[in-house]
């Protein structure tokens, strides 16, 4: 049973990282090309959010020179430039970056449209939604339990409440493990389930 205990901490870890990337990254860009308060519909479209991100890309590129300095007039013009060449305006970025900083729904939701599905016929692929929403809810409540393991050695107490929270998602423990492997290899899928987690934690449905 070692070999799956390793797997479940690895996918804790690697869940947890991706769940702040894009989130951080909004909120060290939401104020890069002149922040603006939260105006206009905090409703996006799968559109605005791939627009978004590539705007993000190549502000990026500008404000990593900054070292932490304010921009100049000229590189707050690339930054703008950057962002009018997306299709955003500025404004529409900046309230969407300020959203991206606060919801990490909506930082996984860019992850999932910006991601690339799994061929048909692949094991990835097969993952259905239900299937991830239950992995999920499941790791939500291991990783209460892997936070108290200790050199990726559970207790037999600790390994009961893991098999515990695995058997009360629906799903069985080989089939959890194998979904475990597939989210860890799988961007799109790391994308859909830091989705889930996220809109789990809100309360909202899928």
């Amino acid at each position: 049973m070692r070999t799956p205990r390793i797997a479940l901490l690895a996918s804790v870890a690697l869940l947890a990282t991706a769940a702040t990337a894009h989130a951080q990254d909004a909120s060290t860009t939401s104020q890069t090309p002149t922040a603006a308060p939260m105006t206009g519909s905090t409703t996006f479209t799968d559109d605005e959010l791939k627009k978004f991100d590539d705007a993000m890309a190549k502000v990026r590129a500008v404000s990593d020179t900054l070292n932490g300095a304010q921009p100049t007039p000229e590189q707050q013009a690339q930054m703008a430039a950057a962002v009018q060449d997306s299709g955003l305006e500025v404004t529409r970025f900046n309230t969407l970056s300020n959203a991206v900083a606060a919801d990490p729904a909506l930082a996984a939701r860019i992850r999932v449209v910006n991601a690339t599905p799994p061929a048909p016929g692949t094991p990835a692929a097969a993952v259905t939604d239900d299937e991830l929403n239950r992995f999920v809810t499941a790791m939500t409540q291991i990783r209460a339990v892997t936070a108290e393991v200790q050199n990726n050695q559970a207790t037999p107490e600790q390994s009961a409440r893991l098999t515990a929270a695995v058997e009360a998602s629906g799903l069985t423990t080989e089939r959890f493990n194998a979904i475990s492997q597939l989210v860890s290899a799988t961007p799109y899928l790391q994308a859909k389930a830091q989705l889930a987690g996220a809109r789990l934690e809100k309360g909202v449905s899928q």
